[in-house]
């Protein structure tokens, strides 16, 4: 059963970072053009990286409630269905499993936002700025 719930771990760690840093990616690409013309309008980079990184914060921030409410749903729903004749799982939820399900996820969004902060201070301001046919 260990080896069964270290896997999950696993897999839910990486699934959260995949989340997070594609949401980051999709973010930056969806707005390159406008953190770029802030950039040339006179903003620091470091003004520019709060506005994108802000709003990734903001949204995460905002997403790790909703997460606990939906998992706290579905292991009331599928508890019994793991049920069979030999054996039972009760649904018990230690309140430090929700502060490690936390703090994997703004770890992860930390190594995303990082990367993201990255990839805005190397931004190409002409390539971007080109106008497009």
């Amino acid at each position: 059963m260990y080896v069964m719930i270290f896997f999950y771990i696993v897999f839910s760690s990486v699934i959260a970072f995949g989340v997070t840093y594609n949401a980051a990616r999709i973010a930056l690409s969806e707005r390159s053009r406008a953190l770029a013309s802030l950039r040339v309008l006179g903003f620091t980079s470091g003004e520019v990286t709060y506005i994108l990184l802000g709003e990734l914060a903001l949204l995460t921030l905002m997403a790790l409630p909703a997460g606990v409410f939906v998992g706290y749903g579905l292991v009331w729903l599928l508890s019994p269905m793991l049920d069979t004749d030999m054996y039972q799982f009760p649904a018990v939820i230690e309140p430090s499993t929700y502060g490690y399900a936390m703090l994997v996820v703004l770890g992860s969004a930390l190594i995303c936002w990082w990367r993201m902060g990255r990839r805005l201070i190397g931004l190409d301001l002409v390539a971007v700025l080109k106008t497009r046919d």
